[in-house]
């Protein structure tokens, strides 16, 4: 089985840590050619939520949720989260590539961060332009709100870079 030791980041760095270390590179494009994270929560008790998602350049996942939604609601008070992302796809002969995380999650209120958001997920997933949007959220026509997850830990397993069960744990 080949491992991979812990690598470190400092996240105000990450841009050019993409140019120094290959595959924190193919982890990125990795995080940007998938749509879908399960995230984990918890208040009292555990729950697991499905939402698309996007990626900005220091790997932070942001999504769209209202926030009534038992996953939001648990983000409120416990901003520790736990998320999976990878291809359902994936055939059971196939090479696995997938991630797991660990971080902190938190609603967005920057106005200049949610217009950036909402532009990236508009163009990530045509078709919705006219439906989300800063406008009809400002309007309450959606009650989605913006919320960004900040990875601590992030392992990527790529057997296809790592080799059988092969895995890079990064850490932020």
């Amino acid at each position: 089985m080949y491992r991979r030791k812990y690598v470190c980041y400092n996240r105000a760095n990450l841009s050019y840590n993409f140019l120094m270390n290959s595959n924190l590179h193919k982890l990125h494009e990795y995080l940007k050619s998938q749509n879908l994270v399960s995230i984990a929560t918890k208040n009292g008790k555990l729950w697991v939520s499905v939402v698309y998602y996007v990626v900005d350049d220091k790997l932070n996942l942001y999504f769209l949720s209202e926030p009534t939604t038992e996953h939001c609601q648990n983000i409120l008070k416990n901003a520790e989260v736990a998320c999976s992302i990878f291809n359902s796809n994936q055939k059971v002969i196939d090479k696995k590539v997938g991630v797991q995380l660990h971080g902190k999650a938190s609603k967005v209120n920057n106005i200049e961060k949610i217009k950036w958001m909402l532009a990236l997920w508009n163009k990530v997933n045509p078709g919705f332009e006219a439906i989300i949007s800063l406008k009809n959220m400002q309007k309450k026509i959606i009650k989605g709100r913006i919320f960004k997850i900040e990875p601590k830990t992030i392992k990527f397993f790529n057997e296809v870079l790592y080799g059988s069960e092969g895995f890079e744990v990064f850490k932020f």
